[in-house]
C-alpha cells in the first residue's frame, strides 16, 4: 500500500474464512486499544466499526498528522508497517486466547484512497453497519463503533474536529444523529469503491 497526504482512506479487512475475529466482547476494547497505541500519533482516525468478523476504519494524512510528515517516504513505509502490526499482532494475541494457529484475516488491510464525496458516503457507511447487518436498531445500540464519540461528544480516539471540518458532519449531537439516521447511502458507490482492484502499490483509488 502507499499513501498520500490531504487525503481520507477507508482501511478494511475480513476474518479468514469468514470467521469472527471478535471471539469474546473484551476483544472489541483491546482491538480498540491496539488502534490507539499502534496508530495514533501516526495519522487521524476519524471513523471506526467494528463486527463480529470484519472492521472498518476511516484515516485521514495530512502535512499535520502527528508524527508523520507524509512527503517524507519512510515515514509513509512505517504507517504501512503500523497497520500490518495492527493486524499481525492482534492476531497472535486472539491465537493464544483461543489456542489456534494461523491466519485470522484475509491477507493484507485493503486501503482505498476516497476523494470527492466518496468521503462523507463511507463516514456515514461505517457507522450504519450494524444496522444493515440488524446487529443493533439504533446507532447507539452498537458500542463497538465511533458512533458514540460523535453523538456523546465522548473522549475516544477520534479525531472529530477533521470531520466537522472537511466531512460536514455536524457537532451538534442532535443534528449528528438526525443526519445518521436519514442519509441515505449509495450501496452501489461503496460496492464500486471496495471492489476495486488495487494498484501494483497494494492500494485501490477512489474518484
Amino acid at each position: 500500500m502507499k499513501f498520500s497526504g490531504d487525503n481520507f482512506y477507508h482501511v478494511f479487512n475480513r476474518g479468514n474464512n469468514q470467521q469472527l475475529i471478535f471471539p469474546q466482547q473484551r476483544n472489541y476494547v483491546f482491538f480498540t486499544s491496539k488502534l490507539k497505541s499502534i496508530l495514533c500519533g501516526h495519522c487521524d482516525i476519524i471513523a471506526y466499526c467494528l463486527m463480529p468478523n470484519h472492521f472498518h476504519l476511516m484515516l485521514y494524512l495530512n502535512e499535520n498528522s502527528i508524527g508523520l510528515k507524509v512527503k517524507s517516504k519512510p515515514l509513509l513505509q512505517i504507517l504501512e508497517q503500523k497497520l500490518g502490526t495492527l493486524q499481525s499482532s492482534y492476531t497472535r494475541a486472539i491465537n493464544i486466547q483461543e489456542n489456534k494457529t494461523g491466519s485470522l484475516f484475509q491477507s493484507k488491510i485493503k486501503v482505498i484512497e476516497l476523494l470527492n464525496d466518496h468521503a462523507s458516503t463511507c463516514f456515514h457507511y461505517i457507522h450504519q453497519n450494524p444496522l444493515k447487518a440488524n446487529l443493533a436498531n439504533d446507532f447507539n445500540e452498537w458500542p463497538h463503533s465511533s458512533y458514540s464519540e460523535y453523538f456523546d461528544l465522548a473522549t475516544g480516539i477520534c479525531n472529530k474536529e477533521i470531520a466537522f471540518e472537511f466531512l460536514e458532519i455536524p457537532s451538534e449531537p442532535m443534528s449528528f444523529a438526525r443526519l445518521s439516521r436519514d442519509v441515505a447511502v449509495n450501496e452501489d458507490v461503496i460496492m464500486k469503491i471496495e471492489s476495486r482492484p488495487a494498484t501494483p502499490s497494494g492500494q485501490a483509488t477512489s474518484h
